[in-house]
């Protein structure tokens, strides 16, 4: 099955609550960082009457949400973890409760926890950004395996659009700032105004293409080498940014990282005060 936008996961997930008809249920996504597993979760908690507004649990672990029918609905994301330790004790925990459904994300780590019957989603990333996606070890009554794809409706197949909400990459090296959403590039002469209006500058750009900052999915930064003023103002405007979002972040050679410390290539140039 192909899925080419956000919208057209969002309307997957919510299809795919309708077919859930019993609990417990677990289901385990796979797929690399950006895929749309959360953006899955998002329409399957809209899909099962989530109030709440779901995001990526991907630094608090796990995330609980209550549907309509006051079932748990779980979200674990494990990305973060070598050792699962005490999770793996919530995570069993959690999979003895008859009114819950569970969602894991880079669930490698527990997969000798994870019951047999668990349903299995991958999402892989096409060339052309489209999601090629298979539903395997399902049990439920609607078929979203790839051969027949009728049974998601036109909405979930067709609606265009990019599958993230919104991408930042974000560069305050240099005197020039330059921020990407998604496929589009933004450059700003930001001199001695970088401090007072990078966020500002961020939140006009994400109105632009229809967005706001709940949309962020993902954040990556230039973390140097470059401007000590520029990185320092640029690092804590991100590191604040993914962690009231709680996003993922990356620096822009791609690894992620909880935080992200600017590397400036030398010492910082700091004049003694005059007396």
């Amino acid at each position: 099955m192909k899925i080419n936008s956000t919208q057209g996961m969002l309307e997957f997930g919510r299809e795919f609550a309708k077919s859930i008809k019993s609990t417990p249920k677990v289901i385990e996504l796979i797929g690399d960082v950006g895929a749309g597993k959360t953006t899955f979760t998002r329409g399957l908690a809209e899909g099962l009457g989530v109030i709440n507004e779901v995001t990526s649990p991907s630094f608090t672990i796990s995330k609980n949400y209550v549907t309509k029918d006051n079932k748990n609905l779980i979200h674990y994301d494990f990305y973060r973890l070598k050792d699962v330790g005490l999770m793996a004790d919530n995570l069993n925990e959690n999979l003895q409760d008859k009114n819950a459904i569970i969602v894991v994300e880079w669930g490698e780590s527990v997969k000798n926890i994870l019951p047999k019957a668990h349903t299995t989603i991958t999402i892989k990333l096409e060339e052309n950004g489209d999601r090629s996606v298979t539903v395997e070890n399902q049990d439920l009554s609607l078929d979203f395996t790839e051969e027949k794809p009728e049974n998601l409706s036109p909405l979930a197949v067709n609606t265009a659009g990019d599958l993230t909400d919104a991408e930042l990459y974000l560069d305050t090296s240099t005197p020039t700032t330059i921020l990407k959403i998604n496929q589009k590039t933004y450059k700003w002469d930001s001199g001695r105004e970088l401090a007072e209006g990078l966020l500002k500058f961020i939140h006009e750009k994400l109105k632009e293409n229809n967005k706001d900052f709940k949309d962020i999915t993902k954040i990556t930064f230039m973390s140097g080498p470059g401007s000590f003023t520029g990185l320092r103002i640029g690092a804590a405007v991100i590191n604040t940014l993914a962690h009231e979002l709680d996003v993922p972040l990356y620096d822009h050679k791609g690894n992620r990282h909880p935080i992200i410390i600017p590397d400036y290539g030398h010492g910082a140039n700091i004049t003694k005060p005059v007396k």
